[in-house]
């Protein structure tokens, strides 16, 4: 009888707690307007590029049926699939040493090559893949260090094939999965493998049964990203690419730009979307995309790791094997993984030091070595009134974004870390996506909202989409301070009278602000660097910066762009150094 009253009772109880914290707080409001931000520029945008495809108010499958029928289309679908399966293989194979590394090097080691990855990283594309360019070209780099050790008698074709496209966004592509591989080692606990090294196992057994187990989460993270980001690459195809390695998002461009096709690049757009989308889906089975934003609970987490637990049992048991493995590789005296992933690092920064230092060749040509040092190139830039016109649109286009960007995006990680609303992975999801859909489709989809409303080919028009891509990032920066901000603080501020609104005002914002400035910074350079949506929101009316950049490259490269990248590689740099220095401030 007492069982039957307490078992009802309980459950009430439990339901009732559930409903409470269920329901909405005063902090979930500020989602509601980078919500409705993201949604009109956002959601309604892939809405209206899908009834497009679909030929509306017609209804027809015409556009779909085209790509099935015509082998042209399957090939730059095969293509486009080989090449980004290739490049995710490779950049695994060359990033997993460098993230092992940096989660188990020392102080120095772990400096040099966060160094290494982050400069790269928030360097733009267009001025990495322009590095390639020179060096994997017939009179590049490359070639001439190849013809002056013997190795070849003449030049080889490096640079317009699948090689050079393979190798170009393999580097691109390196920091994106180094880093979630990163972060999820850097959680795993030490006295594991001390633990397991001390019970006789050796250090290679220790790794495939302990540690590789336990990284799989952020392997997966990591080849998920990059291999979503191949498939919407445009950049570095269309640059370092041949005729044929004609990819999805080259096809989609041409429709737009060349044919005018726009109902038949909305069908493109939509079946790369939806190739984006399955992937992301069998990927969220394995890593919540709660988790790259650090605020998944403990239910997500066990989750996951019932979902790979299977998957790793196998690893366990090589434990036998890889003893007889072991003593056949070479430990160079335990500095084989350091010395390697180092290497691997000064490749990753090779390419942005040599452009760096040919910018300051006094040659009116690129040739390595350079045969004197002339700063011409930098007075050819800022005295050319073309690349100041485009250098001044970018800046006012960077401030627009940046500012609406850090707005929204700091009251989106507001809402996120503290308020408690349902459907919280599906407004994570709306958070995230902008920066996991390839870009392409985005813009695409974007011109016709802005169109609607006459803001195409504008600076305003640009700077919202620029916004939305932005968004993501201030979001990832912010609620990355707001979790570690120390509760006991607020807590002492109310125990002594304070409100809400003084201890926001007093206590909260003055400790958020330093990663509010980073995230500012983080969203201009975001703006700054982009080409792809000026290519598609642009229209031929606006020049900014990179897509002068762009069409140098495109029609004859000039050794002034060599300057204008290193201009735009010092100020990411210096946007780093800024945040490292704030996050300090904010640690003291």
């Amino acid at each position: 009888m007492a069982g039957t009253v307490i078992f009802p009772t309980s459950k009430v109880a439990s339901e009732s707690t559930r409903s409470q914290s269920a329901r909405p707080t005063a902090w979930a409001w500020l989602l509601l307007p980078g919500s409705v931000f993201l949604t009109v520029l956002f959601i309604v945008p892939l809405g209206g590029l899908l009834l497009l495809s679909l030929g509306v108010p017609d209804w027809t499958l015409a556009n779909f049926v085209r790509i099935g029928d015509n082998p042209a289309y399957l090939a730059v679908l095969r293509t486009t699939l080989e090449i980004s399966l290739s490049v995710t293989a490779l950049a695994f194979v060359l990033s997993y040493p460098i993230a092992y590394a940096l989660t188990t090097g020392g102080r120095m080691m772990r400096a040099f090559l966060l160094t290494a990855v982050v400069l790269p990283y928030f360097t733009s594309v267009l001025a990495r893949t322009f590095a390639w360019t020179i060096l994997l070209g017939r009179g590049g780099v490359v070639n001439d260090i190849l013809l002056r050790f013997g190795l070849i008698s003449q030049p080889v074709s490096l640079l317009y094939n699948r090689f050079g496209v393979i190798i170009g966004m393999t580097h691109i592509i390196m920091p994106l999965m180094i880093l979630p591989m990163y972060t999820v080692m850097s959680s795993i606990d030490q006295k594991l493998l001390r633990a397991a090294r001390a019970n006789g196992a050796s250090p290679l057994v220790a790794f495939l049964t302990i540690f590789l187990p336990l990284s799989l989460p952020g392997v997966i993270a990591g080849v998920l990203l990059a291999f979503i980001y191949c498939l919407g690459s445009y950049i570095t195809p269309a640059l370092l690419g041949g005729v044929s390695d004609l990819t999805i998002t080259m096809e989609i461009s041409s429709q737009v730009v060349e044919q005018l096709n726009w109902n038949f690049a909305a069908a493109l757009s939509i079946v790369l979307l939806a190739a984006v989308l399955v992937i992301l889906w069998v990927g969220s089975r394995f890593f919540p995309i709660e988790q790259l934003l650090g605020v998944s609970d403990g239910k997500a987490g066990s989750e996951t790791a019932a979902r790979h637990q299977i998957g790793t049992q196998w690893l366990m048991r090589v434990g036998s094997a890889a003893n007889a493995l072991d003593r056949w590789l070479p430990s160079l005296g335990g500095r084989g993984v350091p010395i390697l992933a180092s290497s691997l690092a000064v490749l990753l920064l090779l390419p942005v030091v040599i452009v760096a230092y040919l910018s300051f060749s006094a040659s009116s040509y690129f040739v390595f070595p350079a045969p004197g040092y002339s700063l011409h190139n930098y007075q050819a830039y800022f005295g050319d009134a073309l690349w100041v016109r485009a250098t001044f649109a970018s800046i006012r286009v960077a401030l627009m974004a940046a500012a609406m960007a850090t707005v929204l995006g700091g009251m989106l990680a507001f809402g996120l870390s503290r308020g408690r609303i349902r459907g919280r992975g599906a407004m994570i999801a709306l958070v995230l996506s902008p920066i996991i859909l390839p870009t392409v489709v985005v813009a695409v989809a974007t011109y016709f909202v802005l169109a609607r409303v006459g803001l195409q080919g504008t600076e305003f028009g640009l700077a919202l989409g620029h916004t939305v891509h932005a968004i993501p990032f201030v979001v990832v920066i912010v609620i990355a301070n707001l979790r570690d901000l120390n509760p006991t603080y607020e807590r002492a501020a109310r125990s002594l009278g304070a409100g809400p609104l003084a201890t926001f005002r007093t206590i909260i914002a003055p400790l958020v602000m330093p990663s509010l400035i980073v995230a500012a910074f983080f969203a201009f350079l975001t703006s700054f660097d982009d080409v792809v949506y000026v290519l598609f929101l642009g229209i031929g009316k606006l020049t900014t910066l990179p897509m002068r950049m762009w069409e140098g490259i495109k029609q004859d490269i000039s050794p002034t762009i060599s300057a204008v990248a290193t201009l735009q590689m010092m100020f990411a740099a210096i946007v780093i150094v800024l945040s490292v220095l704030l996050g300090r401030r904010k640690t003291t």
